[in-house]
């Protein structure tokens, strides 16, 4: 694989993970920001006990993990189809079994 194929492969594969990462981490705002208002509206415990940056922070936390987590786990699948394809392809690397 040429050096220009390695870059083209590492981009391709940093644009997906963006992309999902992007897509996990709008459901989890969605979720965790409709979890978090409707605990304070309607707990009255909820709203008293948690200041606004605490409420923040339960909204942020789940798309900064779900971004990181989708992103890494998309990386990781598109580098194991890379290989695979790449020794596919390249029958230097292939060695039959005995």
């Amino acid at each position: 694989m040429s050096a220009d194929a390695r870059q083209h492969a590492k981009n391709e594969c940093a644009s997906l993970a963006l992309q999902e990462g992007l897509k996990a981490a709008a459901w989890a705002g969605a979720v965790s920001g409709t979890l978090v208002a409707a605990a304070h509206t309607y707990w009255p415990g909820f709203r008293k006990s948690l200041g606004v940056s605490g409420k923040t922070a339960l909204i942020v936390s789940p798309i900064f993990g779900m971004f990181f987590l989708q992103s890494e786990l998309s990386m990781n699948e598109c580098a194991r189809k890379q290989r695979w394809q790449h020794s596919v392809h390249s029958p230097t690397t292939y060695t039959p079994a005995p």
